[in-house]
């Protein structure tokens, strides 16, 4: 069992907090096998039944570009939290890529009503 970094963890409640049913936020991270030649690891992600909605993982872009991509054969949406800028990253299937650092609220163009402070993220002072 891997232990969350304590942005994800903050990350993962808030999202708790937020995300009403039928979408449910999983509880810990996970390695998804969706066939011999396509897997892929989240720390996070919101489903609404099988679909995937939303997936977090740690990191940043380009680096995790690849990761991104398969990601969006399954998830509407990709949240990269980058540790080392304190940022967190949306990238829609569709549109447009927004960066989101301290002071700014994380907003969802797949789930609109979230709301999250990236300070709460990363136990920032606002």
């Amino acid at each position: 069992m891997t232990v969350d970094s304590p942005p994800i963890a903050k990350l993962r409640a808030e999202l708790a907090a937020q995300v009403a049913p039928p979408l449910e936020v999983s509880t810990r991270s996970s390695q998804y096998y969706f066939s011999e030649d396509s897997a892929a690891f989240s720390e996070i992600d919101v489903r609404d039944g099988e679909a995937f909605a939303i997936v977090v993982i740690e990191g940043a872009l380009p680096s995790e570009e690849f990761v991104v991509r398969v990601w969006h054969r399954y998830a509407d949406e990709v949240w990269l939290v980058d540790l080392a800028d304190e940022a967190v990253i949306v990238v829609p299937r569709t549109g447009v890529i927004r960066v989101y650092e301290i002071g700014e609220i994380v907003r969802s163009p797949r789930l609109p009503e979230l709301q999250i402070s990236v300070a709460s993220v990363f136990g920032a002072v606002n």
